[in-house]
């Protein structure tokens, strides 16, 4: 009876040692494999990699499918240690449209240029496309026209315009060569994608808003080259092909 009471005691202990030992070894084993495991070597970029070449497709296809306003826009990018894209934008709008309320013509062909920079907020992994915020200054010198005569069909449609609130009316007009300057800034959230070897391609949602402008006293114009309808904000969408030059 003694000899079985050892025994059981003595397996009960072997087994209390080893429990024991375990919690012991087990933290020391783990914390041996984490200084095996090799780490993913951190990518490093240097100052300069290479320069993109850009342009937008949005505004193009946006008139196709009806809309208004013709935009053209090539861009120009650096990339920075694949962290930061100074960037600069020129573009050429154009509108010819009539409002159906007032029946007032609205032409304008102007150009518009934007500088500023993105960042690449997924610089620290070994993509070839990325997802960036970003901020642009822009401006457009313009020029349009806005009258209320129906000039093209050669007829006086509307020589009075009347004033839907108060029930007045006052002359026709027909003013040309207006000029007007507006300033604003853009932020930007937009993401680029590799397709092909050098071809990529990038969508972005912009939000602007207007920090000066200078109308002519004649009118407002009703759609600024690189903003949209004149107001003082407004989002805008870009849709890009974008070519990365091999040096």
């Amino acid at each position: 009876m003694e000899q079985k009471i050892f025994a059981y005691s003595s397996r009960r202990h072997l087994l209390s040692s080893l429990f024991f030992l375990f919690l012991i070894v087990s933290p020391s084993f783990g914390q041996a494999n984490q200084k095996n495991e090799k780490k993913a070597p951190e990518v490093v970029y240097p100052l300069y990699n290479g320069i993109s070449i850009s342009t937008d497709l949005y505004g193009i296809g946006s008139k196709v499918l009806g809309g208004d306003i013709l935009t053209a826009e090539i861009a120009v990018e650096a990339n920075l240690k694949n962290r930061f894209f100074p960037i600069a934008e020129i573009g050429y709008g154009t509108t010819n449209t009539r409002s159906d309320n007032t029946n007032i013509l609205y032409k304008s062909s102007s150009p518009y240029f934007k500088i500023g920079m993105n960042y690449n907020t997924m610089y620290k992994k070994n993509n070839k496309g990325h997802l960036y915020v970003g901020l642009r200054y822009a401006f457009s010198p313009m020029s349009y026209d806005i009258e209320s005569i129906d000039l093209e069909n050669g007829t006086d449609t509307n020589p009075n315009l009347e004033d839907g609130v108060w029930g007045t009316t006052r002359p026709g007009f027909d003013h040309k060569g207006l000029k007007a300057t507006m300033h604003w800034f853009e932020l930007v959230c937009g993401v680029k994608v590799h397709i092909y070897k050098q071809i990529y391609m990038g969508w972005s949602v912009r939000m602007k808003y207007r920090i000066t402008a200078s109308p002519s006293e004649y009118g407002d114009p009703w759609m600024v080259p690189g903003f949209g309808t004149y107001d003082t904000s407004k989002m805008g969408i870009t849709y890009s092909l974008i070519y990365k030059l091999p040096f």
